[in-house]
């Protein structure tokens, strides 16, 4: 997945701690772009993304960041793969496994499935950066200017 970069071009609106805020104008492109998980709304022309910040870059400066096609990969897979996996891993023990006796065997297999997905969810909302160091984040790579 090494030549699956997705490159874009954008101005600092915000640093600090190793990472810059990059404003990216938004085009009719975003709405089927695999790199959409990476940013995050903002208004209507533009979106936000951040990215870390290895050449300091300060506010207004003009970047170009890039959006690794492994990194792309990696966060589909923690954010839809391993959920689908619990969720049919749940359904099967749930149907097959484990009757509790108390309620339906297709109830008891959608609880725990839907369970096991939402106790990973809440484990990576509350791990935060913990688990991801940053390492998923689009890199700045080029500083083309500023308006200062």
């Amino acid at each position: 997945m090494r030549g699956e970069d997705i490159y874009e071009d954008g101005v600092v609106i915000a640093t600090g701690d190793g990472r810059a805020t990059v404003a990216v104008a938004m085009s009719a492109a975003c709405e089927e772009c695999s790199a959409k998980i990476f940013c995050a709304a903002g208004d209507v022309t533009q979106n936000t993304v951040i990215a870390n910040d290895r050449l300091g870059v300060r506010e207004g400066d003009h970047v170009r960041i890039v959006v690794h096609g492994e990194d792309m990969f990696r966060a589909a897979f923690l954010l839809y793969g391993i959920p689908l996996v619990l969720l049919l891993v749940g359904l099967f023990v749930g149907m097959f496994l484990v009757d509790p006796g108390w309620m339906t065997r297709e109830l008891w297999a959608f609880v725990l499935g839907i369970g096991l997905s939402g106790l990973y969810y809440v484990a990576v909302f509350l791990s935060g950066d913990r688990i991801r160091g940053g390492r998923m984040m689009p890199d700045i790579v080029a500083i083309h200017g500023g308006t200062a």
